[in-house]
């Protein structure tokens, strides 16, 4: 009897130990939810220009972008959540906060149209600008498209494709350009 009692203490002492706290416990899995983009603001200034255009793209409807031949404009990219118009959130403080996770790459058809990062645009810890701040420069005249990606968790932030980039995507909009 005494042996039964010492394998029924063990036994009983051994399934407490399975349903007691686990080291996962200590160390919590941090869950960063997806935020909601409803709408993309493209804020526009010509070189030289004091008073900017803005664009702007949601589910229902994109804004074409008109630009000159032969001109450097500095786009600013803004994300937010319009959800509730009464209260819209600003995802585009979120993104700048963490701009390690985070990098915009824009793709374009638009012959002779070319971005890079701008002198004022947000730096991520390698040095590297995210393109929260781009100039743009135009040469011809011609008519396409460009795509934005906003890019969370980039493996690489230098690339020709959103291929090269990696990551997920959290939003893709694409505007009509027109090079004039």
């Amino acid at each position: 009897m005494r042996t039964t009692v010492s394998k029924l203490t063990a036994l009983f002492l051994f399934a407490i130990g399975l349903t007691a706290c686990s080291s996962d416990d200590d160390n919590p899995q941090v869950i960063n939810e997806e935020e909601t983009i409803t709408t993309v603001r493209l804020t526009v200034l010509e070189d030289g220009a004091t008073t900017p255009e803005v664009y702007t793209w949601t589910e229902s409807s994109q804004d074409a972008i008109s630009l000159s031949a032969d001109t450097t404009y500095n786009f600013k990219i803004e994300f937010l959540d319009a959800s509730d118009p009464n209260d819209v959130e600003d995802i585009t403080e979120e993104v700048i906060a963490e701009k390690d996770e985070h990098f915009v790459f824009y793709e374009t058809t638009v012959s002779g149209l070319t971005f890079t990062s701008a002198s004022d645009d947000t730096i991520d810890s390698d040095n590297i600008g995210i393109n929260i701040s781009t100039d743009w420069s135009s040469s011809g005249t011609t008519a396409g498209i460009v795509r934005a990606f906003l890019i969370h968790e980039p493996t690489s932030k230098t690339g020709d494709s959103r291929d090269d980039f990696g990551g997920e995507t959290d939003i893709e909009v694409t505007f009509d350009v027109a090079v004039q």
